[in-house]
């Protein structure tokens, strides 16, 4: 049985995601993309969170609710993914629609994928690592996170 270290393995998922949209020729390429950034997002979004930074999506929520009429309801972090979560789930949590009733999305995977690089990018970008998790990091992992090239 292996043990992983999710940093490490976040970081093989961030560049599968960016290798699939860089050479995507068919719309499972950009799912493929979407749901390995956002099960990095996952991963390092509450480690993020429990240093004391912020996420992109929470950024986006926070700034989204500041810019809407008062009295609105506060934006959620997950109105960000929400093309993410319809791909993993059908259905919804609380069980106001059925499965069977929520098997279509309508979305623009290429622009979808895009954002959720660019997030996982960013998260990623501000977490703290030992030394020796950032030694098991690929050189091409750590070119990518230092370039300054965006997805969207």
């Amino acid at each position: 049985m292996a043990t992983l270290n999710k940093i490490a393995v976040a970081s093989e998922m961030f560049i599968e995601a960016h290798r699939r949209f860089r050479a995507a020729s068919r719309d499972i390429d950009y799912i493929a993309s979407i749901m390995m950034s956002g099960s990095v997002i996952g991963i390092v979004g509450p480690l993020l969170t429990e240093q004391g930074g912020h996420t992109s999506h929470e950024i986006l929520a926070r700034i989204s609710t500041y810019l809407d009429c008062p009295g609105s309801p506060r934006t959620k972090e997950g109105v960000f993914r929400a093309v993410y979560n319809g791909l993993k789930h059908s259905g919804d949590i609380v069980g106001t629609r059925a499965p069977s009733d929520d098997l279509l999305l309508e979305a623009d995977l290429a622009r979808e994928a895009a954002h959720m690089l660019d997030a996982a990018k960013d998260d990623f970008r501000q977490i703290e690592v030992t030394s020796e998790t950032r030694a098991a990091l690929s050189q091409e992992f750590l070119q990518l996170m230092e370039s300054d090239e965006g997805y969207a």
